[in-house]
């Protein structure tokens, strides 16, 4: 299950599958295909991918006409591929006591715990329910889904059973990949509940996200036999297929990884490679400040040849999606590049997990180099020069994908990327890193952060960036 997602916005959810040679598949547009090639359209441009790596390709149907999307109706963008129920109900309560003047009144909610535990009536109950879910749904619009999970959570704790409150906090779990904490409270669920489709449904979305596709298809199929649904239908028929791909994959696991390879002659690396990331685990632990909830899923490919995939656009690999997927043909032990290429992957599932998956690729980037111990040292004048002579994209061009960028606009792209968390940590220290990269996921205007946090306008730190790297190395 291996699935690589190039620029996909509400617009195009129903995209196209491409299936490659080597298991993996991508989830894209196809704009066009020639005799050499198939074009993706990503933001910005088109993706061209040889047609020699491809299997197949199946086309997704038109859609169909939708009704007006609400401000949380579509999940994040790592969980559009799982079939999933309605997100909670986002319905305006314009008299709520609960939200007063654009905040959540927490002495209201307190109020409401205090009448609960006093009297634990029907009414009360009622209340409670209904106070934390609109202060949950106020936090899922304002991009704090992780403040919304927590109250669900402690609605759950005053009425453990409830049905419509375990629902909403096990559709957020599963939509931001918190998958063991979504199995630990559906599991017992849909043993009370087990005619409850929808409880089937986020079940086997949060087995498929753990990569365990026997389990997410026998739940997808006990939904389906509650109540027929085509996009689950599908879904099952997709995992059927990836699970045929990668029955012959092997698995290790230790306490914060899942590591999925094929082929006994990479048996001992495996172990290496675990025994190193769990080592870097800890590292980034203490340097972020940060301990990602979820298992993290690793993916070695004894079929291509090992390569820097931080600064590969050639290999479609190279995008982290929460997984560490590294190419190990030709390594037979732990290499220091390999170990570089580990902890610079391993920080991006980190910052995924910390930022919810919306942190700019260049401040991305920047954080991977600098976790690995790169340095701006190699390219510092040629870097130095280019920003002189304003022949490096400005950083508002860097937030998407570097994957359209020619091989010397790349190089150029990630030292720029390095140059400017260089600059963060030396200027303002490791601890100003942290909070911006804390600060992402309720506020994606990097303009706005940037004032917010250090007093520089995009602008200004663009400025800033160039004469920190002008002042080291000259031009």
């Amino acid at each position: 299950m291996l699935i690589l997602c190039i620029g996909l916005t509400p617009s195009n959810l129903l995209a196209d599958v491409i299936y490659l040679k080597n298991g993996r598949k991508i989830v894209a547009a196809v704009s066009r295909e020639d005799a050499k090639q198939i074009y993706l359209v990503r933001e910005g441009g088109e993706y061209a991918l040889p047609r020699s790596l491809v299997e197949r390709v199946e086309k997704s149907p038109p859609p169909a006409a939708e009704e007006p999307a609400t401000e949380n109706s579509e999940p994040p963008e790592q969980a559009r591929d799982l079939p999933l129920p309605p997100p909670p109900a986002a319905e305006e309560n314009p008299g709520s006591p609960v939200i007063r003047d654009g905040i959540i009144d927490e002495a209201y909610l307190r109020q409401l715990d205090d009448d609960f535990s006093r009297n634990p009536s029907a009414d009360n109950q009622g209340r409670l329910k209904q106070g934390y879910r609109e202060a949950a749904i106020f936090q899922v619009r304002k991009g704090d889904a992780e403040a919304a999970i927590e109250r669900y959570r402690h609605v759950l704790k005053s009425v453990p059973d409830d049905l419509s409150s375990t629902l909403a906090l096990g559709y957020l779990l599963v939509t931001q990949n918190h998958f063991l904490e979504a199995m630990d409270l559906l599991l017992p669920a849909t043993d009370r509940k087990p005619r409850s489709a929808d409880l089937h449904l986020l079940l086997g979305s949060a087995f498929y996200g753990m990569e365990n596709l026997d389990q997410a298809i026998t739940e997808w199929n006990k939904a389906l036999a509650i109540q027929d649904n085509p996009k689950v239908r599908e879904a099952v028929a997709k995992a059927e297929r990836e699970r045929t791909t990668t029955s012959t994959y092997m698995e290790l696991r230790s306490e914060h990884f899942l590591l999925r390879y094929e082929g006994r002659e990479v048996e001992a690396l495996s172990s290496e490679v675990l025994k190193t990331l769990e080592v870097d685990f800890r590292d980034l632990q203490l340097e972020l400040d940060y301990s990602p909830r979820e298992t993290i899923v690793v993916l070695l490919y004894p079929d291509q040849a090992f390569r820097d995939i931080a600064r590969s656009p050639s290999w479609v690999g190279a995008v982290n999606d929460g997984k560490i997927r590294v190419p190990v043909s030709g390594l037979n032990t732990m290499t220091p590049d390999l170990a570089r290429v580990l902890r610079h992957e391993l920080t991006h599932s980190f910052i995924r997990q910390v930022t919810l998956g919306r942190c700019p690729t260049w401040f991305n980037e920047g954080l991977a180099q600098l976790e690995e111990g790169a340095t701006t040292t190699s390219l510092g004048t040629q870097l130095a020069r280019a920003f002189v002579n304003d022949h490096l994209p400005p950083f508002t061009a860097l937030e998407s994908s570097f994957m359209g960028l020619s091989g010397d606009q790349v190089g150029l792209a990630y030292a720029k990327s390095l140059a400017a968390l260089e600059y963060l940590r030396d200027t303002f220290g490791m601890g100003e890193i942290r909070r911006l990269l804390k600060a992402l996921p309720g506020n994606t205007d990097l303009n706005s952060l940037l004032q917010d946090e250090i007093r520089l306008s995009y602008p200004a730190f663009e400025q800033e960036v160039a004469n920190y790297i002008v002042k080291r190395y000259g031009a």
